[in-house]
């Protein structure tokens, strides 16, 4: 053996399909195969088939194979930028993070990774299916919140709960 890798040189983009499209489709067909009834994937804003970028490509395959595998539920979350402090080095993705987080007031091009999260629980236990896109993400989450004086109205004073 000459000690080449046959694997190499890796063309631009294999990691990233290996992980976001060949483990996420075989984790898939592979929880269908063991009877799990609902599957919920977060994908990205902008994902499609079609797209003649890669990311938005390969997003766009995985989610078209997802929904088509025939769980009973699918669901495929499509966030915007998601603003959230990660612990690897991404400068580009960082530097997206501080202009969408500081200009984006709508949040049509940025979402925080709470508002993501909220609305996947809350998904988890009503009818949707589908794509669930950004403003449909937004939408859910803030229906989910309740508002501090509700929340407080419902706590019971210790003292109160002691005695019962």
């Amino acid at each position: 053996s000459s000690g080449i890798n046959a694997e190499w040189p890796l063309r631009p983009g294999d990691g990233f399909i290996k992980v976001d499209k060949t483990y996420v489709l075989s984790f898939a067909e592979k929880s269908k195969a063991a009877g799990v009834k609902q599957f919920h994937m977060m994908s990205s804003q902008g994902a499609n088939a079609n797209s003649y970028f890669l990311y938005t490509q390969v997003k766009g395959e995985v989610d078209d194979k997802i929904l088509g595998i025939g769980f009973e539920r699918s669901v495929v979350y499509r966030p915007a930028v998601l603003l959230v402090k990660r612990q690897e080095g991404r400068m580009a993705e960082k530097a997206a993070q501080w202009v969408l987080g500081w200009a984006d007031y709508s949040r049509g091009m940025s979402i925080p990774i709470k508002d993501v999260a909220d609305s996947i629980v809350g998904s988890i236990f009503d009818d949707a299916a589908g794509i669930i896109d950004n403003r449909s993400i937004i939408a859910k989450a803030a229906a989910l919140k309740v508002p501090a004086e509700e929340a407080a109205a419902e706590e019971v004073p210790a003292e109160k709960a002691d005695a019962s």
